[in-house]
Parts: structure tokens; C-alpha cells; sequence
């Protein structure tokens, strides 16, 4: 792949650091290539050593960190386990009973929004046969209307 651009390279240093060998290796050889022979790309593999060589000292102090403190950390879960942990060192708070109603809200919430939406109900469709009955009357008038219109 010789036609590596100066921008995919430069994605590739930022992306995988300064080290090739962590480099996509379809573009390996290219990007090698091209950073030998470009000064700008010598500029972006400087800068990126310098960040991996503090990222790599921050991992090995981290992992060296990490190793001596374990046995610190093993410890204090031990002394917790041993003084925290036990059944004798629990306390019960005394706490009065409640009382509960015999029938729960609930139930009767539900009931009265029950009983509210029948009688809506009951009233709406009231209203709709009345306006029907109407209707049918307005219906047959007019029919009656038009025959006695209809005869002359």
C-alpha cells in the first residue's frame, strides 16, 4: 500500500501511539514508509513516544502499586469479615406494628372509580337515546311533512 496520505498517518500515530508493531498491519509498511521519509510525521512520532513511554511508566507503577497493596487490602477484608461480619453484632431497632385497615384502599378506590364510570355511563347513554328519540320524532315530521307536500 504505497499511497498512504499524510492525514492516515497521522490518525494512525494518534490512534495506536509510536510503536509499529501495534500499527493495522494491512498499512504497516506504508505508514513506515512514509514516517522515514517525512519530516512532519518524525515530528508526530516524537511527541507520540513521549506519551507512550509516560503511559507505559503509569502502568508499570500502577501494576507494582497494585501488587504491594494486596495483601494491605486482603488484610482490611479479613478484619471486616471478623468484626463487622458477625450475627452478634447486629442491632434491631424496635419498631411498633402497623396497624392496617380490614378492607385496603385499594379495593375500595377502585370500587368507587368503578361506580363512578357506570353512572357516567348510564348518564351519557341517557342523553344519547333522548337525543335519538328526538332525532326519530325530527324524522318522522319531516317525513309526514313531505307526504302531505308530496300529495297537493
Amino acid at each position: 500500500m504505497n499511497d498512504m496520505r499524510l492525514e492516515r498517518l497521522k490518525t494512525i500515530i494518534e490512534a495506536y501511539g509510536a510503536h509499529a508493531a501495534h500499527w493495522p498491519e494491512a498499512e504497516r509498511e506504508a505508514a513506515m514508509a512514509l514516517a522515514a521519509t517525512h519530516p512532519q510525521a518524525q515530528a508526530w512520532l516524537d511527541e507520540a513516544r513521549g506519551l507512550d513511554e509516560m503511559m507505559d511508566a503509569v502502568r508499570a507503577h500502577d501494576h507494582a502499586g497494585a501488587d504491594a497493596d494486596q495483601p494491605v487490602f486482603e488484610a482490611a477484608i479479613e478484619r471486616f469479615a471478623q468484626e463487622f461480619a458477625r450475627p452478634d453484632n447486629v442491632v434491631a431497632f424496635p419498631v411498633p406494628p402497623v396497624r392496617r385497615p380490614s378492607v385496603p384502599w385499594s379495593i375500595l378506590g377502585g370500587v368507587g372509580i368503578a361506580a363512578a364510570a357506570c353512572l357516567a355511563g348510564a348518564i351519557f347513554g341517557v342523553n344519547l337515546s333522548l337525543m335519538s328519540l328526538s332525532d326519530m320524532r325530527v324524522t318522522s315530521v319531516l317525513e309526514q311533512v313531505a307526504m302531505i307536500d308530496g300529495g297537493n
